[in-house]
């Protein structure tokens, strides 16, 4: 994988090999000059050698500006993974949270359900005793509307001795 420091690194060797064949093509076109006459050989030495001196300074700057980018870049791709690390070290502790507040309101909303159905049943047994006891009343009502007068005096004769047998029981 490539990294920013390969790529400045790069740029560079591609600053000091653009350098280098300056450097090169100075000297010849220097050559060439003090061939011609139009330089002498001192004044063609003076040429390269401040052709040198300005190749190096603008390579060592070249080599400090690299380094500062690289150092930049490093500093910044630091500064955003911490903080990408920080988000995700945040959203994990919100997904927990609302896990458990989820747990929290599945257990809660399980528990009124659980006593609306014990309600329900409730009311339901309580609802089907009165109801069986309005039948029952009913019933008899009918019945004893239907009978003469010695047979509801027989039949209240039997009531009083079932209530007393239920009595001695309980």
């Amino acid at each position: 994988m490539t990294t920013i420091a390969d790529g400045l690194k790069d740029v560079f060797l591609a600053g000091v090999g653009a350098m280098a064949l300056g450097a090169e093509k100075t000297q010849e076109l220097v050559e060439q000059l003090i061939a011609k006459g139009e330089i002498t050989v001192e004044q063609g030495k003076a040429i390269n050698s401040e052709v040198l001196k300005q190749a190096q300074a603008t390579a060592e700057r070249v080599g400090q500006q690299a380094q500062t980018a690289v150092g930049e870049a490093a500093r910044e791709a630091q500064a955003a993974a911490s903080h990408l690390n920080d988000q995700a070290k945040t959203a994990a502790e919100l997904a927990h949270e609302q896990t458990e507040a989820a747990v929290s309101m599945a257990r809660s909303q399980a528990e009124m359900a659980a006593d609306a159905a014990k309600k329900a049943a409730e009311n339901a047994k309580q609802g089907s005793a009165d109801f069986a006891t309005a039948l029952k009343h009913d019933v008899l009502e009918a019945q004893m509307a239907m009978m003469t007068p010695e047979q509801r005096a027989e039949f209240a004769k039997k009531a009083a001795e079932i209530a007393a047998r239920d009595a001695k029981t309980e």
